[in-house]
């Protein structure tokens, strides 16, 4: 009989508080971001940067890198023929880094190889560092942003601390609450890091593919620079 009067009474309070779970509101994941605090600013900078200059780089990339097999081939049959100024005009018309690169050497056609090489590596260490340019950006970005959100989750433990050292509370929902927020920071810090790295990676193995094209580009045209002149001589 007692057991039964203990479960009558303990049932009222067993509903109120899946009453109180059941309507305790749900924050929207904005909200919840907007608890992380002034650091998220300089994160969220950092974030639009990084997109920012991975667009940017894929595009530039992209228009500079291309192959294109058939351009190549008119190139190199226009050298064999002699016709050395539609080259070089065909050359200019496109806007790859290779075909700077060999419309670079066929302005010096004229001159010994040595200085027809000599002037390719020089736009071609040009056309790298266009392809290169903002790159550091990206690992800037990569490195400062995770230190940023775990700058702004220290502030908040700081803080936590304090305000327990002021009114001597250990409520474990005051600390929760606070640690739950500030750790807004470290993963929205780590979130943006990890966009910058994986974007860094992937562009430069990109760029380097796009050097190797133009080294192996602007040997052919060399080779053939070569050959014409020869049989020129010979002739």
């Amino acid at each position: 009989m007692n057991l039964f009067v203990l479960l009558q009474a303990a049932t009222p309070v067993v509903e109120m508080a899946e009453q109180t779970v059941q309507t305790a509101p749900e924050e929207s994941y904005l909200s919840l971001v907007m608890k992380g605090g002034w650091i998220l600013l300089p994160i969220f900078l950092l974030s639009l940067l990084a997109i920012y200059v991975i667009i940017n780089k894929w595009l530039v990339v992209n228009r500079l890198g291309k192959k294109d097999s058939v351009w190549l081939s008119r190139v190199v049959e226009l050298i064999h023929e002699g016709k050395v100024d539609k080259a070089l005009k065909f050359c200019i018309e496109r806007p790859y880094a290779s075909a700077k690169v060999i419309a670079a050497g066929l302005k010096d056609f004229d001159r010994d190889d040595k200085e027809i090489q000599e002037s390719m590596e020089v736009e071609a260490r040009q056309q790298i560092s266009i392809l290169e340019s903002q790159m550091n950006w990206l690992g800037i970005t990569a490195s400062i942003a995770p230190m940023l959100g775990f700058l702004g989750t220290i502030f908040g433990v700081i803080k936590i601390f304090y305000d327990i050292a002021k009114t001597n509370d250990l409520a474990i929902d005051t600390i929760s609450t606070g640690l739950y927020q500030k750790m807004i920071c470290s993963g929205a810090g780590l979130l943006v890091g990890i966009i910058a790295y994986a974007g860094y990676y992937v562009l430069n193995g990109r760029i380097d593919k796009v050097v190797v094209n133009i080294d192996k580009e602007s040997n052919e045209v060399l080779k053939a620079i070569r050959a014409y002149k020869r049989g020129t001589v010979e002739a």
